[in-house]
């Protein structure tokens, strides 16, 4: 790698051997090409943290409805036991 400070070559060296700066930049051309499994893994692993968010928001949803209806169920036996109209 190339400083583009200095223009010291540093081989795979991540920090310039001449002036220390600090070459690397988190972008496609400095990252290790993943295989195919572990771009698998890695696709699998974003996929059930989707999952689980989208999971979390209707299991949050469902329990909403469900005490929504227990608490209407409750209120109308309520209303019917004491004798409402």
């Amino acid at each position: 790698m190339q400083c583009p400070r200095c223009k010291t070559e540093n081989g795979t060296r991540t920090i310039c051997s001449k002036c220390g700066y600090y070459m690397y930049r988190p972008d496609v051309a400095n990252r290790a090409q993943m295989t195919k499994g572990q771009q698998a893994i890695e696709d699998t692993k974003l996929v059930g943290k989707k999952v689980g968010k989208v999971f979390k928001y209707v299991w949050m949803i469902v329990t909403l409805i469900v005490m929504s209806a227990w608490l209407v169920a409750g209120m109308v036996w309520l209303v019917s036991t004491l004798g409402g109209q």
